[in-house]
């Protein structure tokens, strides 16, 4: 036990430290958790006025609920701010790596050794990440450790409310358990009595039941058919260019209204174009690119560190070390073969997407069982000497780079991605609303309302007979959201040089607006390079 708390103290450090400020920014759906939670709280309602729903309506979409249920305590505690958001992240997190050493000893039996997975699950890139922002699907790895530790002990009440909680925590759930609890009845029905399980399967159902009739009764999927690859708007283009294409490059001439033949639509339709595009999203999220080299392109899902994908690198050696252990023993041991399914099937929910196939939040099920083999291969490696004191030596380094890059570089590059600024344009619209006829906030392609309610905190009662919202037209051209003297604009381009306003007005505008460098400040907001993010120039007529 004292490797872990070793372990738990280190991560309380990593998680917890500049908690507020690193990422530089809150993003958007962070935002709109806080507000959410800050909702049920004073309310019991969404911000749209729904009672305890399983999927919270937001602007965008719904959003699966569980983190926001458990974010209500600590906005309590610690009112609408980046802390109260991100804590219970940073909470969950550490809840994870305790679970995964149980998950190493109890089930994949590492014994003196089951101080490396919790070890991994600190300091992964991937988690580094997830363990400090307002990310609902990290619930997915604490909930599957804490779900397969009570199944192998018998205790099956107690995995069923954990497999039926993934359901309220991410959507993909919805599409790997069922999958998932198939392959567990398969692999181990013969040592379970179907008797035990009728109560579990009650207390899943009962637990389950909510999310998945508000996924067919409400618009929940709205948001997995806008980013299926069934639903691309682009397919019929392509398809017809690649038929084209193809012909001409058979011998045939070009002119007008030239139809492709047989060949060219056997060879080029929307059954072969989806396969493609399943199989290239399979293969790129099992790829050693994704998942040890590069990672995820999204920096909020992602460090970005050179070389360094969702693991480490380095960690590839033993991730085919226990890869080649695991098939070795795959023909005796059932939870060999566990293992391996499980690596095979987890990438299911997210290759049906547009970019399912380096979206780490919807890859999210590969997480837990690529770090166990990783673990047992890391196990036999360090039973070598020498090796193992080369992969220590490496391991420390690495790592110590990671986080020292996570506090200082990262803060930088992934301000943007992260809406830096966005919080402060709206408190500094806020200290000035009593001093100018109008306080204009502008995000060109971006809105800031969602940082104006989490900033003022504005009653979600009142905000929930709100809709249709309340809005104005300032100028010609000009028209947002308006909340008294505030008017938060709808994205668009605006030149605040060529537009007149009437009386004394504050306008406050993202950096990146194309005409944004020609005010004269009187303000700015700065990103943590210190170049400017937001701009604060008066306006006069």
């Amino acid at each position: 036990m004292k490797p872990l708390v070793a372990i738990l103290l280190l991560a309380g450090f990593v998680r917890f430290f500049q908690l507020s400020v690193t990422p530089a920014g809150l993003y958007w759906d962070e935002a709109d958790t806080g507000y959410q939670a800050f909702s049920l709280l004073k309310t019991g309602r969404d911000y749209y006025g729904n009672l305890l729903p399983a999927h919270l309506q937001s602007f965008a979409d719904y959003r699966s609920g569980l983190y926001m249920y458990l974010a209500v305590p600590f906005v309590k505690l610690f009112g609408l701010s980046p802390l109260s958001v991100r804590a219970p992240a940073a909470v969950i997190s550490l809840l994870a790596i305790a679970i995964s050493y149980v998950f190493a000893s109890r089930v994949l039996k590492l014994g003196k050794y089951s101080w490396l997975l919790p070890l991994i699950v600190t300091f992964s890139p991937w988690t580094l990440v997830q363990g400090r922002i307002a990310a609902e699907s990290q619930l997915l790895i604490p909930l599957t450790f804490l779900a397969l530790i009570t199944f192998f002990s018998k205790s099956y009440k107690l995995s069923a409310i954990s497999f039926g909680l993934m359901l309220w925590a991410y959507p993909t759930a919805k599409i790997f358990i069922p999958v998932f609890l198939f392959l567990l009845g398969i692999l181990y029905f013969r040592k379970i009595h179907i008797r035990k399980l009728i109560l579990p399967a009650i207390i899943f159902a009962f637990i389950s039941w909510l999310p998945i009739y508000e996924t067919f009764a409400r618009p929940v999927g709205r948001r997995f058919a806008e980013l299926s690859i069934f639903n691309d708007p682009t397919v019929k283009k392509q398809i017809e260019t690649d038929r084209q294409t193809a012909y001409l490059g058979s011998g045939a001439v070009y002119q007008p209204g030239l139809n492709p033949r047989m060949v060219e639509k056997l060879a080029f339709n929307k059954f072969s174009f989806w396969g493609t595009k399943l199989m290239a999203n399979y293969v790129s999220a099992l790829s050693t690119n994704f998942l040890f080299v590069s990672g995820d392109p999204n920096l909020r899902h992602n460090l970005n560190v050179p070389n360094t994908g969702q693991f480490y690198l380095l960690e590839i050696i033993p991730f085919i070390f226990g890869l080649v252990f695991l098939l070795k023993s795959y023909i005796t041991k059932d939870l060999s073969r566990l293992l391996i399914f499980w690596l095979i099937l987890a990438p299911l929910p997210a290759i049906f997407t547009t970019d399912g196939g380096t979206h780490a939040p919807r890859l999210l099920f590969l997480y837990p069982v690529i770090a166990s083999i990783v673990a047992i291969g890391l196990k036999h490696v360090l039973s070598f000497r020498i090796p193992a004191l080369g992969y220590k030596f490496i391991y420390v380094f690495t790592v110590s780079l990671t986080i020292y890059y996570l506090f200082t570089t990262y803060r930088v590059t992934s301000a943007v991605a992260f809406n830096s600024g966005f919080n402060s344009a709206a408190r500094l619209a806020l200290v000035n609303r009593d001093k100018y006829d109008h306080v204009v906030l502008d995000g060109f392609n971006e809105s800031l309302l969602m940082a104006y309610l989490f900033e003022s905190g504005y009653p979600p009662a009142k905000f929930q007979k709100s809709f249709p919202l309340p809005s104005e037209t300032i100028a010609n051209g000009v028209e947002g959201y308006k909340f008294g003297s505030i008017d938060i604009l709808y994205p668009g381009t605006r030149d605040w040089n060529q537009i007149k306003l009437k009386g004394h007005n504050l306008v406050i505008t993202i950096s990146t607006q194309p005409y944004a460098q020609k005010l004269s400040p009187l303000d700015k907001i700065l990103y943590p390079d210190s170049s400017p993010a937001f701009i604060a120039a008066v306006k006069s007529n």
